[in-house]
């Protein structure tokens, strides 16, 4: 089964809440996220063939980033239905204090500095994100988190 994903991005730049059904696409809308600028929410995404729950239909699973392009570093957040569900945020060998990354921009919780991986990890996983239907990426390594 092919899967799409669905891409939400708010900043100053630019706006975008579009689905991507193919890598090229997915490497078409990352490359808009990347040039984004400042955001007002974290980008995030969710796969639109899997479950959704409530009257908002909300998905049973997310991915989130933060990333800062001059610095070629990013970080993520997943959370999901399978029995590790989470809430889990990637892991690095090599902290990275720093750099500013939030977790959450609304709150302006940040990501800890061993979250921090390169940007070609942060691509790999979101298009692996895609083509596995949504379930936490295996190209990272991941730690348990406190919150989404």
């Amino acid at each position: 089964m092919t899967f799409s994903v669905h891409i939400h991005v708010q900043s100053r730049r630019d706006s975008f809440s579009e689905i991507a059904r193919s890598d090229a696409e997915v490497e078409t809308l990352f490359e808009r996220l990347l040039a984004a600028g400042t955001y007002f929410h974290n980008p995030s995404m969710y796969v639109v063939e899997r479950p959704t729950y409530g009257p908002a239909e909300v998905p049973d699973h997310a991915m989130k980033l933060d990333v800062d392009v001059a610095a070629n570093l990013g970080a993520l957040a997943y959370a999901g239905p399978e029995p590790d569900g989470g809430p889990w945020i990637s892991l690095s060998d090599t902290p990275h204090p720093e750099v500013e990354l939030y977790q959450d921009l609304g709150s302006g919780y940040r990501f800890p500095s061993d979250a921090v991986i390169p940007l070609s990890v942060v691509r790999e996983a979101v298009l692996e994100f895609r083509r596995s239907g949504g379930q936490r990426p295996t190209c990272v390594q991941w730690q348990e988190a406190e919150g989404f």
